[in-house]
């Protein structure tokens, strides 16, 4: 599980930093939260390259130190928990005030560190163990404490990470910062149960219990709650980039099944389209909301000019045989006025003979109009759309077709 989820985490780790840095220097080089979101996937990275065990092996092989890679992963676990603190003070305190938050931190996790170092070399030199150090050596009193400590320090600081993105997750005002909060939280709850598990190793070991027999979560909880916080910490940068690209898929969406009606609407009424060259095209990419804006207006321009032949508003399937009756009327009376546009005649004459015919009749004038506020442009595309899909589905009613 170690050479498949750490080394999972570190890619990913290395790509929100590669990610984060390269924006981040373009917008605001200057910003105290960029560096410390820097430093934190830089750390995550150096923890899942290191603590996957071919890197490990190689290491503590090359400075031939057995399990330096444990004092140096779970180092940056420490120092991480502490630049995670930071971002968050950061991102949720004024900029002259927070770097006295963060500075405590900072003095506190180089404290640990320290401690940390000299209970490890205390400890002296053992075998190597790349994949389960900790729990091989939780019945060594010198390892023992230095684990002890290691656990500490950690649920202190994840602790204080779930504290911390909470409350400002509900009140942070922006929704990607207060999704990237709760995320953030979330590994850090992953984190604890990490912590837990290590607290289970020291324990058994130190009672001459199986410190091994929970030792397949660590990598579990690690990896995973690191996962969570690279997303967390990645959401608001990249968050409204997602809610710019979910516009663009519903707009264009939107555009595509508005087809029918705007293609009955212009081709009984072509004088309504803007822009003749690129009517009709429904593989729009580049510039969807100004093209459904367009076809929005050009669908209301022509009913308003079928007005004089419809009975009223309706839901979808009601005004959809409605405008198509409105078109059939509308036509009748353009070629009783000798219409002269053969080739306009012609593509109607074509739209006409592709609408499948039904024996419906009509329906009545007094079915109650739908309650659409044709102000909110938003509840506009909602009605156009139902009223398109309902078109589409619908056909010209035969009683109808004879008039013409």
């Amino acid at each position: 599980m170690n050479g498949v989820l750490y080394p999972l985490a570190a890619v990913l780790a290395w790509a929100a930093l590669a990610y984060r840095l390269g924006r981040g220097l373009r917008q605001d080089p200057r910003d105290p939260a960029l560096y410390s979101v820097g430093a934190a996937f830089a750390l995550l990275g150096i923890i899942f390259t290191v603590s996957t065990p071919a890197v490990w092996a190689r290491i503590d092989h090359a400075l031939a130190v057995p399990n330096l890679s444990l004092l140096i992963s779970q180092s940056c676990v420490i120092a991480f928990s502490g630049t995670i603190q930071c971002i968050i003070i950061f991102w949720t305190h004024p900029r002259p005030g927070s770097w006295r938050r963060a500075r405590l931190r900072i003095v506190w996790v180089v404290g640990v560190l320290v401690a940390m170092a000299a209970l490890f070399t205390a400890a002296g030199r053992q075998d190597e163990h790349p994949t389960d150090a900790a729990a091989t050596y939780a019945q060594d009193p010198v390892y023992a404490a230095y684990l002890g400590c290691y656990i500490a320090m950690v649920a202190v600081g994840f602790t204080d990470i779930v504290r911390l993105c909470l409350p400002y997750a509900r009140a942070a005002g922006r929704v990607w910062l207060s999704r990237g909060l709760r995320l953030c939280a979330a590994g850090a709850g992953l984190g604890l149960l990490y912590c837990l598990v290590r607290a289970a190793t020291l324990i058994e070991g130190q009672l001459g219990g199986d410190p091994r027999r929970l030792e397949a979560l660590v990598p579990v909880f690690a990896a995973l709650g690191a996962m969570l916080v690279i997303v967390g910490l990645t959401l608001p940068s990249f968050g409204p980039r997602l809610s710019r690209i979910g516009a663009w898929h519903a707009q264009r969406r939107a555009y595509r099944r508005m087809y029918p009606l705007w293609e009955a609407v212009t081709v009984t009424v072509p004088e309504v389209v803007l822009d003749p060259s690129a009517a009709g095209n429904r593989g729009v990419v580049r510039h969807v909301e100004r093209r459904l804006r367009r076809r929005v207006v050009e669908i209301g321009d022509g009913i308003r000019q079928l007005r004089p032949y419809m009975s009223g508003d309706g839901d979808g399937a009601v005004s959809a045989e409605r405008i198509l009756a409105a078109c059939l009327a509308h036509e009748a009376a353009r070629r009783a006025g000798e219409d002269d546009e053969p080739q306009r005649r012609a593509r109607w004459d074509a739209w006409l003979a592709a609408r499948p015919a039904t024996a419906r009749r009509p329906p009545p004038a007094d079915v109650p109009a739908a309650d659409v506020d044709h102000e909110d442009f938003a509840a506009e595309v909602r009605w156009l759309v139902s009223v398109s899909r309902a078109m589409r589905e619908a056909g010209i009613i035969s009683e109808m077709g004879s008039r013409t």
